[in-house]
């Protein structure tokens, strides 16, 4: 089992985040940065989420903003029961979940 995460923002806070994870911990392959630009459609990012992982992979969606569009649009993903979708991310938790590689109980750990 493969862990994937991505990082999905209003516009470019998810790249941003991407950024400075890879300048503490080094490049991290199974880390995708996703923003909504304005006038975009927050179901493609949702839809480039699904495109990139199986349900053989952990996924860990970590948003921007709880209650956002872009949340709103991911939080159909956690049907599946191999997807955690947590937002309010920020830097600190980001590298805790790449860092650790046993984040199975993410829910209790922050």
């Amino acid at each position: 089992m493969s862990k994937k995460i991505f990082l999905i923002s209003h516009n470019d806070f998810a790249k941003g985040l991407k950024r400075s994870v890879e300048m503490i911990a080094g490049k991290q392959p199974n880390l995708m940065a996703l923003g909504l630009k304005p006038g975009g459609n927050p179901e493609e990012i949702v839809q480039k989420i699904s495109d990139n992982f199986t349900d053989d992979d952990e996924v860990i969606v970590l948003g921007d903003l709880a209650g956002g569009s872009v949340c709103n649009a991911a939080l159909r993903l956690t049907l599946r029961p191999n997807v955690t979708l947590v937002a309010g991310t920020n830097l600190a938790l980001v590298l805790q979940v790449v860092l650790d590689s046993e984040s199975k109980d993410l829910a209790t750990q922050i």
